[in-house]
């Protein structure tokens, strides 16, 4: 069972979080560990495993960075640990990034380079943008998955060095 199902919602890339918060106080008030305390253990076991798991999947379910990728798990688009290759053309662009942050003289040069990084970041975007709104993945193509998949790699990547730019 998948977070979604659990919270019967549709796969997608956007949650309904109201429904999912009715959802989810539905699961607790069946499932609390505290309604279970007369139980025997195993009653309280289970109680326990499905509180904890409503618990994960609400956590999870409401932070929007992290359910691009647990729908391409779900789907199979993506393993966890995955050494995912990014085009030679985007790790240099990359690296010259890097370079003209290290050879930035000044704060404004520094900003020029962030905003060259945050504009490249919104034209990734901008083809997947529509599915990325979707509360159904259903009738998103594999070939768009795919190219999700991509745009979630390099947006990973971009924000790294963003990160690190600010550090």
């Amino acid at each position: 069972m998948n977070y979604f199902e659990l919270f019967g919602l549709p796969i997608g890339f956007q949650v309904d979080t109201q429904k999912l918060r009715a959802a989810f106080m539905e699961i607790q008030k069946a499932t609390h560990p505290d309604k279970f305390a007369q139980g025997n253990p195993e009653e309280q076991e289970t109680a326990l495993e499905q509180s904890a798991l409503a618990n994960k999947g609400y956590t999870l379910l409401n932070q929007k960075e992290r359910i691009l990728p647990y729908v391409l798990e779900l789907l199979g688009i993506l393993t966890p640990d995955e050494k995912y290759a990014l085009e030679p053309d985007f790790l240099m662009e990359m690296m010259e990034f890097n370079e003209a942050w290290m050879d930035g003289e000044d704060e404004n040069a520094k900003q020029g380079i962030i905003h060259q990084i945050e504009q490249i970041k919104n034209e990734l975007y901008a083809p997947i943008k529509n599915y990325m709104e979707m509360d159904q993945i259903d009738s998103i193509s594999q070939e768009a998955m795919l190219q999700i998949k991509s745009y979630y790699y390099k947006k990973k990547y971009l924000d790294r060095i963003l990160e690190d730019f600010h550090h």
